[in-house]
């Protein structure tokens, strides 16, 4: 009797503590499988919901169902270039063509790494292995011949780094899979630097060519990108410690007028250096902004992942004082 009711609490607890740990997308995901940009909002951008996917993930939610409805939803919309369109709900509750992606580059690099990480120990359904294949075809069209790196569009002849990164993450992600096309991943590990890293200054450029100078994003953040996907550090590059206490304190601070978005993201960055401090400072300030125009799913999916995470430990609060 001891035994099954043991047995009994274990099997609910377990029932409960994946529950929990659901990635819960009230408001963002529709019925029909469609992710939002922001809650209860009309517009589907692949990148952002791809994006918010793969984050949850990494932060220890479970994604499948969410994954799974999103992939059938996005599947049948896949252009027949490969690539995968802007949407907008149109007042009778159809979806139209809005515009195109942002970065093709991106958007078909988060397709190849969510199916890639989704069907990893199992069966890929035939039409998402004939979507994957054409997102690949794609993608294999943008890379520059001679510099390696990948153009964030056909005929634009411009890379960039935050985009390259997630190539980079794609194609391991892929070789990892099916243990095909793993050149590919050396190769761009090889041509990164090449492109983007400047020794002089010690920093990393965001783009192929010079581009008028910006704010916080893409300049301060994308410094961060490429140790974020594993990358090894160049040499002379900043730590996040000096990042945080340099251009990084606008984010930290969380302060609207230098900072267009949360940038959660960024938090993935502070945990892999073992900043769980910086982490939860992002989380305790971005809190705010929830719910509001400069939330989205992408946001939530940090914010979610974090507070998960950071439930069960001590909240250190000494070295953002330093």
């Amino acid at each position: 009797m001891m035994k099954r009711l043991c047995l009994l609490l274990t099997l609910c607890c377990g029932t409960s503590q994946a529950a929990a740990d659901l990635f819960k997308l009230p408001g963002y995901q529709d019925e029909d499988g469609a992710i939002l940009l922001q809650a209860h909002g009309r517009h589907v951008d692949p990148y952002f919901a791809m994006k918010a996917l793969l984050t949850a993930e990494e932060l220890g939610l479970s994604i499948a169902p969410a994954a799974d409805a999103w992939t059938a939803w996005l599947a049948p919309r896949q252009e027949s270039n490969g690539s995968f369109p802007r949407f907008e709900r149109q007042t009778n509750g159809d979806w139209r063509r809005a515009a195109d992606a942002d970065a093709d580059d991106s958007t078909l690099a988060l397709w190849i790494s969510l199916l890639s990480r989704r069907y990893r120990q199992q069966d890929m359904p035939p039409a998402l292995q004939a979507s994957l294949a054409r997102a690949r075809r794609a993608l294999w069209k943008l890379r520059q011949p001679r510099s390696g790196i990948y153009d964030y569009a056909a005929g634009a002849k411009l890379g960039y780094l935050m985009d390259n990164v997630e190539v980079y993450a794609a194609l391991r992600d892929d070789c990892a899979r099916t243990g095909a096309g793993c050149r590919r991943v050396r190769q761009l590990a090889a041509a990164l630097p090449k492109a983007f890293w400047e020794a002089k200054t010690r920093r990393w450029r965001t783009a192929s060519r010079d581009l008028p100078p910006v704010a916080f994003y893409p300049e301060a953040a994308a410094q961060l990108f490429p140790k974020m996907v594993g990358l090894p550090p160049m040499p002379g590059q900043a730590s996040f410690d000096a990042w945080l206490l340099g251009e990084g304190r606008p984010w930290l601070a969380q302060d609207p007028p230098q900072l267009d978005f949360p940038w959660g993201l960024l938090a993935l960055a502070a945990l892999r250096d073992g900043r769980e401090d910086a982490a939860r400072a992002w989380l305790r300030q971005a809190a705010p902004a929830r719910g509001t125009p400069r939330w989205n799913v992408l946001e939530e999916a940090v914010f979610q992942g974090l507070a998960l995470r950071l439930a069960a430990t001590a909240e250190p609060e000494q070295r953002l004082e330093e």
